[in-house]
């Protein structure tokens, strides 16, 4: 029924338009018919009258004498009113269906314009003007009671629109579109009525959900209910309402995975919860709070691993890794009074293994009285660590055997053709020999030899300190 009031309403508003084009084209024939009567002579006007007294019994119109009037002010007149009562009130009427609305109403308004047309056509113009007058009179009457009527009844269809009451509301919408069927408010609203049973079913579904506290399942019924009537602003803030809850809720939840797995030792699933608590509330005070957890797990976990590596390194005498995780595990955590004090060993093995290389690169410098002091005392220190590192043990050993090697005395035999003087720079005088032998510490030596008449020679020899004896020759037999 509904459906059919608002085909018929649309189609009113294309009817209309026709109406008012035949209705003007009806008033200029009627404007010529009657300049060609009033040239007609008035025993023709006497005997119309006669007959157009009778119609006008129908319908309650006053009776007018035309002789008291100037014919052509009210010609004019009439012409006005009708043109009036034609674009302005006719179009408003065409609103109502009339014959549904008030038929006796319709048929009175009907008769009364007839009749005033027809007294216009005998040229009987006081009459015809007091009966358009009454008929404008009903017409406006109508017009205002139908209005009133209309607010009242698209307020009753809305207030049982809004009760979910499908009936009472289809009936009311049906007496608005009555009353106005040209009313767009009235056909949105009954085809939103239309869908009042989908509505119902939401309804009660959404109060299930509610008596089962299933809030999920309440918001989206919510959200499918509020696509139908977004008008309904309860439902929008019990939609806020839930959203809030359900959001609190998932994020409490999201919390206590990320401190599960952290407990857990998921530090990637941690973040994975963490991120999703952020995207609800990005500013809570527990997002700082499982990000600090995260970052504190995560930096134990470097201190033990560098922990662990220490370890391992230490037990394969490889301390330079041992100082290189340490030095880790303090930048994380300074007050480790533990991983301190094995950095130190560690910085203290690894000087001790650079000294003694440095001095097992050039062991002829040992020889050296202030020097193989030093080399001592780093033997003596590196004694110390002898449980500790096996390599810096195995170093200060040989440290130790090639200070004692560098530092005795080695025979040296001297040859020569007992005519060549010999000395050996900074030490002393060989003298002329045949041969012989002194006694010089491993190391670089100078030998010199001078004879008159000869030129002088100088031979470079170097006295290894793991050797038990040398000897050269030295002769001078290149003539000058």
């Amino acid at each position: 029924m509904i459906t059919q009031k608002i085909a018929e309403a649309k189609l009113a508003k294309r009817k209309l338009f026709f109406q008012t084009l035949i209705i003007i084209l009806l008033l200029s024939v009627l404007c010529v018919l009657l300049i060609v009567w009033a040239s007609m002579p008035k025993t023709i006007h006497d005997s119309s009258e006669a007959e157009s007294s009778q119609t006008l019994d129908i319908v309650d119109i006053p009776v007018v004498t035309e002789s008291a009037q100037d014919n052509e002010t009210l010609r004019q007149a009439y012409l006005e009113s009708y043109a009036h009562y034609e674009n302005t009130l006719k179009p408003e009427l065409n609103k109502i269906e009339l014959e549904q609305w008030d038929k006796a109403l319709a048929e009175r308004l009907n008769t009364t314009e007839r009749s005033a047309i027809k007294q216009f056509g005998e040229a009987k113009y006081a009459q015809a003007k007091a009966t358009l007058d009454t008929l404008i009179k009903h017409a406006e009457t109508a017009i205002t009671d139908s209005q009133d009527q209309f607010k009242t009844a698209i307020q009753d269809a809305r207030q049982a629109f809004d009760n979910n009451q499908y009936q009472p509301a289809k009936l009311a919408i049906s007496k608005a579109l009555m009353l106005d069927n040209s009313s767009q408010q009235a056909i949105d609203l009954a085809e939103r009525i239309e869908q009042l049973p989908e509505i119902a079913s939401l309804v009660d579904q959404i109060n299930v959900a509610k008596v089962e506290n299933d809030l999920q399942t309440e918001l989206t019924l919510i959200n499918q209910l509020l696509t139908l009537t977004p008008e309904r602003e309860a439902l929008k803030q019990r939609a806020q309402t839930l959203q809030s809850t359900l959001d609190n809720q998932k994020f409490q939840s999201f919390i206590a995975q990320s401190y599960t797995a952290i407990e857990n030792g998921r530090i990637d699933a941690a973040k994975t919860a963490l991120n999703q608590a952020r995207n609800i509330h990005p500013n809570r005070a527990e997002i700082s709070d499982v990000n600090s957890a995260i970052l504190q797990y995560e930096k134990n976990q470097r201190v033990q691993n560098a922990l662990s590596n220490a370890r391992q390194a230490e037990t394969k005498d490889d301390w330079q890794t041992v100082k290189t995780n340490l030095e880790q595990v303090i930048k994380e955590t300074p007050n480790n009074q533990t991983a301190t004090d094995k950095l130190a060993m560690a910085n203290a093995i690894l000087s001790l293994n650079n000294k003694i290389d440095d001095y097992l690169k050039t062991p002829y410098r040992l020889s050296n009285g202030q020097l193989s002091e030093q080399a001592r005392s780093t033997i003596n220190q590196a004694t110390n660590y002898r449980n500790q590192s096996p390599s810096l043990t195995t170093k200060r050993r040989e440290l130790e055997n090639v200070l004692t090697a560098v530092n005795r005395t080695i025979p040296v035999e001297v040859r020569s053709d007992n005519k060549t003087h010999i000395q050996v720079r900074g030490v002393g005088n060989v003298g002329v020999i045949d041969a012989k032998e002194i006694q010089l510490k491993p190391g670089q030596y100078t030998f010199e030899g001078k004879r008159p008449g000869f030129k002088s020679k100088l031979v470079e020899v170097t006295i290894p300190y793991d050797v038990s004896r040398y000897s050269l020759t030295l002769v001078c037999d290149e003539p000058i």
